[in-house]
């Protein structure tokens, strides 16, 4: 059955980068979508073949995990009741609108005792995901990883 994800959002990082991505990945599956606007709540679920839900709390029921793919002052507003519901959270960047409000949704999965990601796009490609487990079997919690691209020369 693997993790029952509920992603909340419907535009275009929902439908082009996490309701692909979480369809791609083992062992997780995209049970529904919740959205703001019922509408294209209902069109993107359509499309990926999964359920609508008519609101949050109903989606919060019915998944393990909740993807956000909204605007941070969204996210910040929406995922500690996904927390309260003791679900885990994939977030997108940045995680809220301020540093204050950043550590108080930081502070409130601690106290939920669920994991929590933030979503980079490149978090999983095969030579960083191999990079952070040999790291991370050496005993450290944290990295941070650079990349630099030729796109933004002059």
């Amino acid at each position: 059955m693997g993790i029952r994800f509920g992603l909340v959002g419907t535009g275009h990082w929902a439908s082009s980068v996490h309701a692909p991505g979480l369809r791609r990945v083992p062992g997780a599956r995209l049970a529904g979508i919740w959205g703001r606007d019922p509408a294209k709540a209902a069109s993107l679920a359509a499309a990926q073949g999964v359920e609508t839900f008519a609101s949050l709390d109903a989606m919060l029921s019915a998944v393990d995990a909740v993807s956000f793919a909204v605007a941070p002052d969204v996210q910040e507003a929406l995922a500690p009741r996904a927390l309260a519901a003791g679900r885990h959270v994939l977030l997108e960047k940045p995680i809220a609108t301020t540093a204050r409000a950043a550590a108080a949704l930081a502070a409130q999965v601690d106290a939920a005792g669920v994991a929590s990601v933030v979503f980079f796009i490149r978090r999983f490609v095969p030579e960083i995901a191999d990079f952070v487990a040999r790291h991370h079997a050496g005993g450290w919690r944290e990295a941070e990883v650079e990349l630099r691209s030729a796109a933004l020369a002059p």
